[in-house]
Formats: C-alpha cells, sequence, structure tokens
C-alpha cells in the first residue's frame, strides 16, 4: 500500500536516511507555497513512504482548493494511506506538552463545506485509522507494535480547525471545550476532507504543544520546538524510526 505523511510544524522524521527522490514544492506546477517557519517545502519519497514536509495554511491567503492541492496531488499519483500530522494547542486540562493525541472526529471552523451531508458528519470518527490507541497491553500488543513504542502515551479526541492565525479567546475555549473538542489548531482539516472524499485511509495525529489554562504563551517558536522535541515519539508511533 502506498503512503504518505504530512508533517506538521517542527516536525521531523527519517531526515537521518536518504531519499530516493528529493522534489522542492517550487518544483511541482501548482503546488502552494507555505511560508511559515518549521515548514521545509520538500517531497522526499522514500522506498515505503512519502513525506511532506511542511505544509500550506489556509491563514496564509490561500484558495480552499489551493490548501486541498497537496492531498489531491497524492491522491492522483496512487496514494492509499494518508498520515496527517500538526502541531495543536490542548483543551483538554489532562494533556502536557509533546503528548500526542489521534484525531478522531472533528469540528471544521475554517471553511463551511455545504455539500457534505448531515449524515457524513456524525459518521466522522468512523473513517480514522484507530488502531493506534492508548490501551498498549490488550491492543497494541495484538497488533503487533513493537515493545519500546507500548510506552508512548496517546490520547484520543476530536479536533477543532480554526482559521488563525490566532490562538483562541477564553471564551471561544469554553465553547469548544462544550462542544467536546480536546484540541485546536489551523490545518489538517483541507488534507481530511479532500482524503475522505477520495475514499483514501486517513489517520491523523495532533502533537500537543501548549495547554490551555497549564502552560505559558510559547509563541510560534516554542510551538516548533515542542513539535520538534516529540518528533522521535511519533516516529516510533507509527514505526517510522
Amino acid at each position: 500500500m502506498k503512503r504518505a505523511i504530512i508533517l506538521g510544524s517542527g516536525l521531523d522524521i527519517l531526515s537521518g536516511e536518504s531519499p530516493i527522490e528529493s522534489i522542492p514544492y517550487t518544483e511541482i506546477p501548482g503546488w502552494p507555497l507555505g511560508k511559515v517557519k518549521g515548514h521545509k517545502g520538500v517531497l522526499d519519497k522514500y522506498k515505503n513512504i512519502w513525506v511532506l514536509r511542511g505544509r500550506a495554511h489556509f491563514y496564509e491567503g490561500f484558495t480552499w482548493e489551493q490548501a486541498c492541492f497537496p492531498t489531491q496531488y497524492l491522491v492522483n499519483q496512487g496514494i492509499e494511506e494518508l498520515i496527517l500530522t500538526n502541531a495543536a494547542g490542548g483543551i483538554d486540562p489532562n494533556y502536557e506538552i509533546g503528548d500526542l493525541m489521534q484525531i478522531t472526529g472533528y469540528l471544521n471552523f475554517m471553511k463551511p463545506d455545504k455539500s457534505r451531508k448531515l449524515s457524513r458528519i456524525l459518521q466522522k470518527p468512523t473513517i480514522f485509522n484507530t488502531e493506534l490507541i492508548d490501551n498498549p497491553q490488550n491492543k497494541n500488543a495484538a497488533l503487533g507494535v513493537p515493545e519500546q513504542n507500548l510506552s508512548i502515551r496517546l490520547h484520543q479526541g476530536i479536533y477543532v480547525g480554526v482559521h488563525g492565525p490566532n490562538y483562541e479567546t477564553h471564551s471561544e475555549i469554553a465553547l469548544f471545550k462544550s462542544m467536546g473538542a480536546s484540541a485546536v489548531g489551523m490545518s489538517t482539516i483541507p488534507e481530511i476532507e479532500t482524503a475522505v472524499k477520495n475514499n483514501v485511509k486517513v489517520t491523523a495525529i495532533s502533537i500537543i504543544t501548549n495547554v490551555y489554562g497549564k502552560t505559558v504563551d510559547l509563541g510560534h517558536e516554542g510551538v516548533v520546538q515542542a513539535a520538534k522535541n516529540a518528533s522521535e515519539k511519533l516516529a516510533r508511533l507509527l514505526c517510522l524510526s
């Protein structure tokens, strides 16, 4: 199965290995060129997986179609499984900086999509690969996950995608909590919806880089560093290290 992973801000995996081919986004016609720090802007092709090092964000002024372009490009290249990652703010007070959260559902506050049907929205959690769970003794072990990966703490929760680029107000966080959300970020929704529309298997994981009410404002530099620090953990979880 052809797989690809899109890396969020600051994340870095397989950087110690030489790709079979490395293509700058600037060389792919139509590719939206994001400029946010922590996104290298390169597609690295390895034997078993393609790695997109960085993404374009909706808030950078791109259209929704442009934000969806990289995922559609992967679909057109025959990708059958997509792993999405992002740096996100924790809403759940039990989260800590560096924790991983598998996205099992999402709230789209980035752009309404009138083409979606109500039943499809309600069924969102079923589209995700839920084999990675926070119960290693009776599930991960049975799935053959390497022993060193069993100590990784993996939450599951609902991700809120907002337009950005800004942090949320107290009232917005209160609203998101009331809707059952566990983390908030400014990406990933375009990729999820494009993949689902094309029947591509999706696994989406947020790296918690700050937690509402528990951590100080780290700024973008701090977010990038927190994500970078969690990269090895993510790679081990996905058996990519």
